[in-house]
């Protein structure tokens, strides 16, 4: 083999290398951003039930202040709409963080396999080349 058949080899090697060094690189990334998705939901859920918390605290304030039985069934039917509306704004927003962080996942999955397609595609074809020019498969002269 000459050397210059050698330093092309070498050169589609290096080529599969770094893809794969690339694709590895970019599975990490996504799940980076998929935890970021889950920790950025995780914080809004907080907020959204310190906000709830609030509100609904000052709901009680307010009924106290102005006489209202706390204990009566369309003050309680109130309070409880209330619940049910934070419940499933809280529901929607877990929903939302899982398949946000799913997406991100799928996502750079999908992008680092054609990382590492292309990476074999230029191994292979570099080395079909050089087999080509030198006629190591017998096809041809």
């Amino acid at each position: 083999m000459s050397f210059m058949a050698f330093l092309q080899i070498a050169g589609a090697v290096k080529q599969y290398s770094d893809a794969s060094s690339a694709a590895s690189e970019m599975r990490e990334a996504g799940e980076k951003n998929a935890q970021l998705a889950e920790l950025e939901t995780q914080e809004q859920l907080k907020r959204t039930r310190y906000k709830f918390d609030q509100e609904q605290g000052q709901r009680v304030v307010a009924y106290a202040k102005s006489g209202v039985d706390l204990t009566s069934g369309s003050t309680l039917a109130v309070m409880a709409e209330a619940a049910n509306v934070a419940e499933r704004e809280m529901a929607f927003t877990a929903e939302q963080g899982r398949r946000t962080a799913s997406a991100r996942r799928a996502g750079a999955s999908a992008q680092a396999s054609s990382m590492k397609s292309q990476g074999e595609s230029l191994l292979i074809g570099g080395v079909g080349k050089v087999g080509n020019d030198k006629n190591w498969w017998g096809i041809g002269e």
